[in-house]
């Protein structure tokens, strides 16, 4: 059992649950190259205060650059979330899972934060267990799917847990700031609290505009006609819909929401 650390209080508190897992081996943070560096503090002191062993996987070393991607594409927005996605963390945990010769003949357990009562219009629901379908050998948890947010609460003050001081000051973690869903004015917000982070992201929004891109981080590109196709069955498959859908939500729940 390996537990997806944010940095966020949810998933502070189910990593702190699926550390007293008798299988319970290490955390595992993904690092996208496109977040608040505090955050990633919070995490790796975290788990040193813990003694959890931390796996920090870097988008980057896989040769996935944030920058590079939006100067190509121009900033996501909800339509090309599922790009961001693919890039910047399902490469990660698909590297991280070949890599692993025990995933061969073990089930690797993915533990997250996702919790049902955040679950969007977009998600559905949560499942407490699921194996995925393209890979097997995963298996995806959430144990606190049905914890409230005074129960996460309740539960950091219970365990005696640090909380994250970004998310009491911006309501998330920050972890992944791709913006894909960023809302009007929330650049501003970060900047009145993290100005580096936000000045980093005007830096690269001067960059995309110079290549024709004319929406910003909080902007979205105009609507695309979206093209379509059979599969074996007969079925009608969108070539631009998520990839993956049974898996997307564990890892970007936060951001998500916030579509709705």
């Amino acid at each position: 059992m390996y537990a997806l650390f944010s940095g966020g209080h949810d998933s502070l508190c189910a990593t702190h649950v699926a550390s007293s897992h008798p299988n319970f081996k290490a955390v595992l943070h993904i690092n996208t190259g496109i977040g608040i560096e505090d955050t990633r503090r919070f995490v790796r002191e975290t788990c040193q205060q813990h003694g959890w062993p931390l796996i920090e996987i870097f988008a980057a070393e896989l040769g996935q650059h944030y920058e590079e991607l939006v100067t190509l594409r121009g900033f996501p927005g909800p339509p090309l979330h599922y790009m961001m996605y693919s890039r910047l963390k399902d490469k990660c945990i698909d590297n991280f899972t070949k890599n692993n010769k025990d995933f061969r003949t073990e089930r690797l357990i993915l533990a997250g934060g996702s919790r049902s009562q955040e679950s969007s219009r977009r998600m559905r629901h949560v499942e407490p267990i699921q194996q995925e379908k393209r890979r097997k050998c995963r298996i995806w948890t959430n144990p606190i799917h049905d914890w409230s947010k005074l129960d996460c609460n309740e539960y950091i003050t219970w365990a005696g847990l640090r909380r994250n001081e970004v998310v009491d000051l911006l309501h998330m973690s920050g972890e992944c700031l791709c913006g894909a869903f960023a809302k009007e004015g929330e650049l501003s917000e970060i900047e009145l609290w993290y100005p580096k982070t936000a000045a980093h992201i005007r830096a690269i929004e001067e960059k995309v505009k110079a290549k024709g891109f004319h929406w910003g981080w909080e902007g979205r590109p105009a609507a695309r006609q979206k093209k379509s196709r059979r599969d074996a069955s007969g079925k009608v498959v969108r070539k631009d819909s998520e990839p993956h859908p049974e898996v997307a939500p564990h890892l970007c729940t936060s951001c998500m929401k916030k579509e709705h």
